[in-house]
């Protein structure tokens, strides 16, 4: 039989990738566990959580001095107001706050006098302080598994004292060149040879992705030689797949692809792309092989092609693509795929926030000299992460759940790539982004006060006429959380403001705030009698780490949220929380494959020991007809 090779059947390059991905199944590379200094490009192989909240103490946001809010108020430009030494600290950015300050007045808004400090103008509680937890809370998800680490998530993971974790170990990749006509670098190929620079070019190709490559001697196109060679390679128990090169074209020396026929299972040879099209790739000893061509451009475009989207596929985490997309601005930015295109919507900001850097997608980058970019204009988004790493994803606004990281990681780990990412926008916020265009989920627990039920009333009045679905994701317990030494336990939240205690509330539009509303409107109550009730916060946990900080008393907040933080929590409502979507969306895979996690058996575990949750109807649908209550 004659060895020589013929192209079977150009094929399509996705399909090409497809049959690559496939053989190649659920494997991945083993774990190890290393430190985070060095985890930068490497691959979560289970999730990330914080330590420690970060920052880990109420802290000064300005340099400045130390003062008791209380003691400013009054003063203006006209009727300046003189503090005493003894009544204020001075302190720099990043300070602890002493104890009973709650606010600073940046030195540049102090004139220094013999009998001491005056201002002109009066500070808040908590002006010009980060509280503890403002970037990160203990416990909080950092990272979900088969995440590639980033150097702003090295940063974010040692904040919240997280110093070791387990990821993905490289993928090592062997490389074996082949042909008679080689010679190395340096020597004079003048007599018809060909220095052999392939291997060293994807060898720091590989390297450049996070890879390990090993290159082995050059073999001569002999069958048998590079058979030998080859099972040798495979034989290695570090080598994990193994790349040759050349001899996958149609000429006289070219084999690679009958002897992975021969000893394997042949993928494909040949795909209907210029260049690269001679490129083959099957399974041999259980491990993939992939023949590039010779030429050097059409080995790198073929490695672009095929040799990536395997070597991630092998560590866990998504294929990579393009590194620049153009997006419609919704407002570091969080980038969603909708039939329309991209949208680009803004995250939060601060200074000491390196967690929302380390959760972007991408960077919009605004001349100095512009006043602003509309909403609906088209941007260059510079990419944090490869556009398929986000295409699998689904944008969410609305109120925040913790039972969503649970989903997200879920989803990671099944799905490599796909995930959910979260703005916390409130239950009215979420509806109304969802209405705009710029989320595929909304998440809702807006109660209907006269009925009793929830979502179904408030998501027909603001939706409008659209054919929208509801899948729940859980019930779940709200209630007050307390610190473990507070005594007495309030009943309720009248009994908490009879008490005095100092309240932390959800921003409105909020489900939560809306709750907290309607039960003190129930109690003939106004905002007045709640002391800190204009302190808001956008997430439970962020709410359950004002009560631990003490920067508040106590707080409505889901039961999970006070377990987490080891907080007394009291139960006051079983809600529901549905996840709202147009209902042409339920046959999208990504739904499916949420709604695939929801009816588990380990996600609902996972979730409902987290406390306070019931997953009795996860993932059912409700759908709502239209005008179902007048708008």
């Amino acid at each position: 039989m004659s060895l020589r090779a013929r192209y079977r059947q150009l094929i399509p390059v996705e399909s090409a990738r497809t049959r690559l991905l496939e053989a190649l199944g659920d494997h991945r590379v083993p774990a190890e566990e290393i430190a985070v200094e060095e985890a930068a490009g490497r691959v979560t192989a289970q999730a990330v959580h914080a330590a420690i909240s970060s920052p880990p103490y109420h802290a000064a946001a300005m340099d400045g001095i130390a003062v008791r809010s209380s003691m400013t108020f009054g003063a203006t430009e006209t009727r300046p107001l003189l503090l005493p030494v003894d009544a204020l600290q001075p302190i720099d950015t990043g300070d602890p706050m002493p104890a009973d300050f709650d606010a600073v007045i940046p030195v540049e808004r102090i004139l220094e006098k013999d009998e001491g400090h005056e201002i002109r103008q009066a500070v808040s509680p908590r002006q010009h302080v980060r509280l503890c937890g403002e970037d990160m809370v203990a416990g909080e998800m950092i990272l979900a598994s088969g995440r590639r680490i980033r150097p702003e998530h090295v940063g974010a993971m040692l904040q919240a004292n997280v110093c070791r974790l387990f990821v993905r170990r490289r993928v090592r990749v062997a490389i074996l060149p082949t042909g008679d006509e080689l010679c190395e670098p340096g020597q004079d190929p003048s007599d018809g040879r060909v220095i052999e620079s392939n291997s060293r070019m994807l060898t720091a190709l590989i390297e450049s992705w996070g890879a390990e490559a090993k290159r082995l001697p050059p073999q001569p196109d002999v069958p048998k030689q590079l058979t030998t060679a080859i099972e040798q390679a495979l034989a290695d128990p570090g080598v994990d797949l193994l790349l040759i090169l050349a001899g996958s074209s149609a000429g006289r020396g070219d084999f690679t692809p009958r002897l992975i026929e021969s000893h394997g299972e042949l993928l494909f040879h040949g795909v209907s792309c210029m260049p690269g099209k001679p490129v083959a790739a099957g399974i041999w000893a259980g491990k993939p092989v992939i023949g590039l061509p010779g030429f050097p451009v059409s080995a790198m475009v073929a490695a672009e092609t095929l040799l990536r989207p395997a070597l991630d596929r092998l560590s866990g985490c998504a294929v990579k693509g393009p590194e620049r997309i153009q997006a419609k601005l919704n407002r570091a930015v969080a980038l969603g795929r909708f039939d329309s295109g991209w949208v680009a919507a803004p995250l939060g900001r601060g200074a000491g926030a390196i967690t929302t850097l380390s959760r972007a997608h991408g960077i919009l980058r605004v001349a100095t000299d512009s006043e602003g970019i509309p909403a609906g204009q088209m941007v260059e988004i510079e990419l944090l992460q490869s556009p398929s790493e986000i295409f699998d994803g689904l944008l969410f606004a609305g109120s925040h759940d913790m039972a969503l990281a649970v989903l997200d990681d879920a989803l990671a780990g099944s799905s490599p790539g796909m995930g959910i990412h979260v703005t916390p926008l409130g239950s009215l916020g979420g509806l109304a982004a969802l209405a705009r265009g710029e989320a595929h989920l909304a998440g809702c627990h807006l109660l209907d006060t006269e009925s009793g039920t929830y979502n179904e009333k408030a998501v027909t009045r603001i939706m409008g006429s659209a054919e929208i679905a509801l899948i729940t994701l859980a019930h779940r317990q709200q209630g007050l959380c307390l610190r473990p030494d507070q005594e007495p336990m309030p009943k309720d939240l009248p009994a908490a403001a009879r008490q005095g205690l100092r309240f932390v509330n959800r921003q409105p539009g909020a489900g939560t705030r809306l709750l907290s509303d309607h039960l003190m409107t129930q109690a003939g109550l106004t905002p007045k009698d709640l002391p800190g009730y204009e302190h808001e916060e956008f997430t439970h946990v962020a709410v359950a780490e004002a009560v631990r900080s003490k920067a508040a008393d106590c707080g409505m907040l889901i039961e999970a949220a006070a377990r987490a933080l080891n907080l007394k929590f009291l139960p006051l409502v079983e809600e529901r929380f549905d996840l709202v979507l147009p209902r042409a969306m339920l046959d999208d895979p990504r739904i499916t494959a949420l709604r695939v996690q929801l009816e588990s058996a380990d996600w609902q575990a996972t979730v409902e020991a987290l406390g306070g949750y019931d997953t009795r109807e996860s993932g059912s649908i409700r759908c709502l007809p239209k005008n179902k209550w007048s708008i």
